[in-house]
């Protein structure tokens, strides 16, 4: 895989890592330490991947991974949100499967 290829495969993944904390975080500007930091991280690891990487492509993977990761929590931050209502009665989960309850003495 050359330089190139790899350089296709890791703009996508940064671009969707800082999407996703942008999303978390309300904003991220250029100047912040993470985004810095994230920049920097694919700087350096451009010429030293075709050298020292196990695979051609681990640092792709690395930022594809934590990127689905960082998608992944914001979901479920928002499933937790939103589902998290408190818990029903019972008469109330076998109304919702269609079930009626024993009548009580």
């Amino acid at each position: 895989m050359s330089s190139l290829e790899r350089s296709r495969n890791a703009i996508p993944a940064l671009r969707q890592i800082v999407s996703e904390l942008r999303k978390s975080n309300g904003k991220l500007s250029r100047e912040s330490r993470e985004f810095k930091f994230l920049m920097n991280q694919m700087r350096t690891h451009q010429p030293t991947q075709r050298i020292f990487s196990k695979a051609p492509n681990e640092m792709e993977h690395l930022a594809q991974t934590y990127a689905t990761y960082l998608h992944s929590t914001r979901m479920l931050a928002e499933l937790q949100e939103k589902y998290s209502s408190g818990e029903r009665s019972i008469e109330d989960s076998a109304k919702l499967v269609g079930l009626q309850l024993p009548e009580k003495k």
